[in-house]
């Protein structure tokens, strides 16, 4: 009886610990994912990223925005607008292709931006001993990460916006989101983007 209870209670904690960790898996891509971009790994990146869906959400939204923008006036009565939206079309998917690009897409993780990655910023004085460093800043040699925070759509499906450190406590529509969706029991990868509303962009 004894041997029956132990094999059950470790059934009961494999079970639970199992749950825990489906449970916990969205929250471990986005920091693997982080992670992999902190270390400049592009193989262990590019493992959690799907990139057709990726460019493919980006171009959708894109192209929303392009029709947002040129549709207060009717084509017909306005032929500029007509060739610009022509032009533009055409324009989205080179735009896209070289912003959805591992570099790229590595670099919005770390920072909360997507876009071409930066230059590196000339480096900081040293604050002199004893004197406070300044609030947010990041440890001697280390650069600062994005904060992200996690909204689960069902159990297939999340969306992680960053936070902005200067704008804590704006609504996720005015945030950068990435979007994850789930493959298999505990793999999740980045399949689309959110552009913030204030850029036109649509959920």
């Amino acid at each position: 009886m004894n041997k029956r209870h132990a094999a059950a209670g470790g059934l009961v904690a494999l079970l639970l610990a199992l749950a825990a960790y489906w449970y916990w898996s969205p929250f471990l891509a986005v920091r693997e994912l982080q992670k992999a971009a902190q270390a400049g790994d592009a193989v262990a990146f590019n493992a959690h990223v799907d990139y057709p869906k990726l460019r493919e959400s980006l171009k959708l939204q894109l192209s929303g925005l392009l029709s947002q923008r040129l549709g207060a006036a009717p084509e017909s009565s306005n032929p500029v607008a007509a060739l610009g939206g022509l032009i533009g079309q055409r324009l989205i998917t080179p735009m896209v292709d070289a912003l959805v690009r591992p570099e790229t897409v590595m670099a919005a993780m770390q920072n909360g931006r997507l876009g071409p990655p930066a230059a590196a910023p000339p480096a900081a004085p040293a604050p002199a001993p004893g004197d406070p460093a300044p609030p947010g800043a990041a440890p001697p040699g280390q650069t600062q990460k994005a904060r992200w925070i996690i909204d689960r759509q069902g159990v297939d499906r999340m969306t992680a916006y960053v936070v902005d450190a200067a704008r804590p406590d704006e609504p996720d529509s005015e945030r950068l989101g990435l979007v994850f969706e789930r493959s298999g029991f505990v793999d999740w990868k980045l399949t689309g983007v959110r552009l913030p509303s204030s850029a036109g962009g649509k959920p």
